[in-house]
């Protein structure tokens, strides 16, 4: 099978495994409780996009923080970050004549640097979201390992995923039929 990468998710999918897909509208809304740290809106923002795109989501995306940074002169350690976003569905039977795009089947991993914007001091807050998040959305978590006490913090989380292909990989070029 030859590997592909899709440029927007950075991880492969195989050309043999496509399949017509549409996008999928989604709204989140995840609540934190007691996260160890203190995020501002605006790392909360970076990290929900990072993993969003990692995931398959296309890039219009929307993330609105809320409850983070310093509120009221405290910390704020339980904020809310409200998502909308697609991710490829695959169409069966007569509906794949109104496919948008070609999918494939593809691992996704979430660990500190993958995406680039998660260190290890985030492992609550990736288990959080694994909770919150992830439970939400069609995606299969096959391992997951979190160490989120103690000097040595690190977390490892891999999900199968649907991810959108481009054109030229998924199927042969032409005119649209």
């Amino acid at each position: 099978m030859v590997a592909l990468a899709t440029a927007a998710a950075g991880v492969a999918a195989t050309a043999s495994a496509t399949t017509p897909a549409e996008w999928r509208a989604y709204a989140v809304l995840v609540d934190f409780a007691d996260l160890p740290k203190t995020y501002s809106c605006d790392d909360l923002w970076y990290k929900f996009r990072d993993v969003l795109l990692k995931l398959g989501a296309r890039a219009y995306l929307t993330i609105t923080p809320y409850h983070c940074g310093v509120r009221g002169g405290g910390e704020a350690r339980a904020p809310q970050v409200e998502v909308k976003f697609q991710l490829p569905q695959p169409l069966h039977g007569d509906a794949v004549r109104y496919a948008q795009i070609s999918a494939g089947d593809a691992t996704v991993e979430l660990a500190p640097g993958s995406p680039r914007s998660l260190g290890a001091d985030d492992c609550e807050l990736v288990r959080q979201l694994q909770q919150g998040l992830l439970a939400a959305l069609p995606v299969r978590v096959s391992s997951s390992a979190f160490r989120c006490s103690g000097a040595h913090e690190s977390f490892a989380l891999t999900l199968h995923a649907l991810i959108s292909v481009p054109p030229s990989a998924g199927r042969p070029s032409g005119p649209s039929a």
